[in-house]
């Protein structure tokens, strides 16, 4: 099975999926493989450079994803553009994870599950929702400034939205063992 998991930014996408983790699944992380793309993939680097600029790329080697996130959460063409670049490489890349072991359980994080209508590609969504101050309060303290963070939820789908299309809603608005106890009561019905 392949649960699609999804959320806002500073929803617990990753909490809940180290919770599936947890409890037997191989667990995917787009957000990890953007990184590892960003950081490490020479062709995806080089489209990355090519359409932002030289400026864009890290002393590492890499892309400077603050610069870059900069740039792109700030302007909607830019954010389209590196967008077709890297959601077709994220989306082969835990597709070709889950062909290697496909009768294992899967939990993959992909923020923009409806968004970029994938919901089709997995067996089963389940969106992470909480409100709109615990999401900016999480990305603050992730060092994400009040106004980047509401920029940045602005431009997905609204996390009520997105509850409305998933086949399961985990609320994280309380304690871990609340987030935990639904997964459970999830698991069961699976």
């Amino acid at each position: 099975m392949v649960i699609g998991l999804t959320g806002g930014m500073g929803c617990g996408k990753s909490t809940a999926g180290r919770m599936f983790e947890a409890h037997g699944f191989n667990r995917l992380d787009s957000d990890e493989i953007v990184h590892d793309l960003l950081a490490t993939e020479p062709e995806t680097i080089r489209e990355v450079v090519e359409t932002f600029g030289a400026k864009v790329k890290a002393e590492s080697g890499g892309v400077d994803r603050t610069l870059l996130g900069s740039i792109v959460f700030s302007d909607n063409q830019k954010l389209k553009a590196l967008e077709e670049i890297l959601h077709p490489k994220v989306r082969k890349a835990w597709e070709r994870a889950v062909a290697v072991d496909p009768e294992a359980n899967w939990i993959v994080e992909i923020p923009l599950l409806f968004e970029k209508n994938l919901q089709n590609r997995v067996d089963f969504t389940v969106c992470v929702f909480t409100d709109l101050t615990s999401q900016v309060e999480r990305l603050e303290h992730k060092g994400i400034g009040r106004a980047q963070a509401l920029a940045r939820i602005s431009r997905q789908m609204p996390v009520p939205e997105k509850a409305e299309f998933a086949d399961f809603v985990l609320l994280n608005e309380g304690s871990l063992e609340f987030l935990e106890d639904q997964i459970k009561t999830l698991l069961t019905r699976l």
